[in-house]
């Protein structure tokens, strides 16, 4: 049939809410300018050949946003695939997709245009209802952050579903996420996790830091859920979607052969949930409806034979038990034509439970039962295989965790003196200019002791009667370290040397040391700690996501174990003990075997008064304590050495936004 054609917007003759603009990247310009005196809010420009294709490309798209702004309107895109919204008022289907996806409570937004329409795809083919989709392209105006305020005020949304590549303002999606993931669950897949994205770095601290390690930390503070692929997303998502938040991590499984069963389960624990061997009385009430033959532990597996009426019986039992939080439902064909039937029980009793417990599905078979698994009155998550169900609901889980846990504070340190150590870096930049520089063992002492993080006694010797003279005054052995810009890594270069003592040993190792480099600058001669468990604290800046803490197990080997975990800055007190507990060394903290426990309430002080002095100096660029003694319970620290890199910092202004649900046009 024929449809009604305009030679301009102009000429049509009703008011127009939102246009798509389809054409060569010279015209959009004009198209823009018609649109705007036509009086349209809202532009989705399908075309490309702009700032994607070099500096012409870009300056077109500056214009573009600049026109559209100046009359007051808002721009998904450019070089995008459309979007949609299946509200039935709207009902919007402007995207080079076949389908339209059926309604439901999940938005999504992706970078990738193409990736987008094949994710669609995947949705409508799982069905899996969508509320709105959106391809947003450049980003030029409308970004991410502005549709997580939209879908944050949504009422048809419940479920926010992203596929990422780049941040804009990646301290303001946090900002944002963090929020707006107390209310609406956000899923994630960044793309770019390989060591192709790691930047180089000279210190400990930012050789193990990359833009991934960033992205990680940055979803873990804000309560985002990161998935590694787009099937592992949806697995969530129609989790999320469609069933209640696990109270706890105690799972159940039915299954009617053993093989999967235990694959199950194995699969929960390998991912940190339990499943607990169920009490003699529950034991019991199973087996009244299943086989002599059957296992009533967890997994109860009704054995091959069991049909409808026996999943019936077995998942009514569960889901009115105390003894799990969520349970997974496992078939696998054992007669011909039985998935069906097996899958309307599943979906009537999950009808007809009013309960707050989890029920997901796993069918073994060729046949898809998504659809036979939903109606009017419930959606029941199904999975191919259980290892794939068992991670969504390990993530699902973890984030409900992530929800009822307290938020913490920053604490402000009454004895910290940021103007002093603000003077020393700035002082330290003028003789260093634009490139920035390690401050030297001195300067180090003052910005660190401005922040309460204080060094063991030492001195830079600049010849060996100095070194003597100042080790005599210690009355007990040294450390001496080559003081050199040059020597970056000073144990690789043989330039540090531990319980030296006497006179001879400090006026030999002095001589030793000074001839290790051309540009020696002397030897610092320190107080020597013999005792405590070194860990490493520090602090790198991305150019990005801003200041990335860092605390792991240090040493000279600190890069190769990586054994560590960061934040982005600022890091509150509950994060920094949560940073310490997180590692995979945490036991030896507590006390393991020789290991005697140490003072972690100490430690957790030095990781926030790092973030603090983080904060208030921003010239400092890189940070590293390695190593830190942490010494017995009560005993507190000691920082063996440090470096500190400072450089000048970036030129920019990021407006302040007013941050509002369903605010698309941000307000300074």
């Amino acid at each position: 049939h024929s449809v009604r054609a305009y030679k301009s917007v102009l000429d049509i003759p009703d008011p127009v809410d939102l246009a798509f603009l389809v054409v060569p990247a010279p015209l959009v310009i004009p198209a823009v300018k018609e649109c705007a005196g036509k009086g349209v809010r809202g532009r989705v420009v399908i075309s490309a050949g702009v700032s994607e294709v070099g500096p012409e490309g870009a300056a077109l798209e500056r214009e573009l946003v600049e026109t559209a702004r100046s009359a007051g309107m808002r721009v998904v895109g450019p070089n995008c695939m459309g979007l949609l919204n299946t509200d039935p008022r709207v009902a919007v289907n402007g995207q080079f997709s076949p389908v339209f996806p059926p309604a439901g409570n999940v938005a999504m937004a992706s970078q990738s245009g193409a990736l987008g329409i094949a994710i669609l795809d995947y949705a409508v083919r799982n069905s899996i209802g969508i509320s709105s989709f959106i391809s947003v392209g450049n980003k030029a105006d409308i970004s991410g952050n502005d549709l997580l305020l939209y879908w944050e005020g949504d009422p048809n949304t419940d479920v926010i579903v992203l596929y990422l590549e780049s941040f804009g303002n990646p301290r303001r999606f946090g900002r944002l996420a963090r929020r707006i993931a107390r209310k609406k669950p956000i899923i994630a897949v960044k793309s770019g996790r390989t060591k192709a994205g790691t930047r180089a770095a000279s210190s400990h601290t930012g050789a193990l830091a990359s833009v991934d390690v960033a992205v990680d930390a940055l979803f873990h503070q804000a309560g985002v859920i990161r998935t590694a692929t787009i099937e592992g997303l949806f697995d969530v998502a129609v989790l999320l979607a469609n069933q209640p938040i696990p109270k706890g991590r105690r799972v159940g499984i039915v299954t009617n052969a053993g093989g999967p069963g235990i694959l199950a389960a194995d699969a929960l624990e390998s991912n940190g949930l339990d499943v607990p061997e169920f009490s003699p009385e529950l034991r019991a009430k199973l087996a009244e409806g299943l086989s002599s033959d059957a296992s009533t532990r967890n997994p109860v597996d009704m054995i091959a034979t069991a049909g409808p009426d026996e999943y019936r019986r077995s998942i009514e039992t569960l889901l009115g038990s105390d003894e799990v939080d969520s349970l997974m439902v496992s078939y696998v064909p054992a007669t011909p034509g039985g998935g069906p039937a097996i899958a309307e029980v599943v979906r009537d009793v999950g009808a007809q439970y009013k309960g707050d417990k989890t029920l997901l599905s796993v069918f073994m078979s060729a046949e898809n039962p998504a659809e036979l698994l939903a109606d009017e009155r419930v959606r029941i998550p199904t999975y191919q295989f259980p290892e794939a169900g068992a991670v969504a609901l390990a993530r699902v889980i973890r984030h409900g965790e992530w929800l009822v846990k307290p938020e913490g504070t920053v604490p402000a340190f009454d004895d910290a003196r940021p103007d002093d150590a603000r003077t020393v870096a700035r002082k330290a930049l003028e003789r260093f200019g634009d490139d920035g520089g390690w401050l030297d063992p001195a300067e180090v002492d003052e910005v660190l002791g401005a922040f309460g993080l204080r060094l063991p006694s030492s001195m830079v010797a600049t010849t060996p009667d100095q070194a003597v003279e100042f080790a005599k005054g210690l009355n007990s052995s040294v450390a001496m370290k080559i003081v050199s810009a040059a020597a970056v890594h000073k144990s690789d270069l043989g330039g540090v040397v531990l319980d030296v003592h006497g006179d001879k040993a400090v006026r030999d190792t002095f001589g030793r040391l000074m001839r290790l480099v051309d540009d020696a600058e002397g030897v610092l001669v320190q107080e020597m700690i013999e005792d405590g468990l070194e860990v490493l604290v520090g602090m790198t800046e991305d150019p990005a996501f801003g200041p990335l803490i860092v605390f792991g197990m240090g040493g000279i080997l600190v890069e190769l174990i990586g054994d560590v975990a960061f934040r982005i800055n600022p890091v509150t007190d509950l994060e920094a003990a949560e940073m310490v507990r997180s590692i995979k060394s945490a036991k030896l903290l507590e006390g393991y075997r020789s290991f005697p426990p140490v003072d972690v309430p100490a430690l957790e002080q030095v990781i926030l008064r790092v973030s603090a002095l983080s904060e208030a100096v921003p010239e400092i660029s890189e940070m590293d304590l390695n190593p830190v003694k942490v010494l017995a319970p009560g005993e507190g620290i000691a920082i063996v050495d440090a470096r500190v890199r400072v450089k000048p910092v970036q030129s920019g202004w990021t407006p302040e936004l007013i941050d509002l649900p369903g605010l698309t046009n941000p307000v300074k």
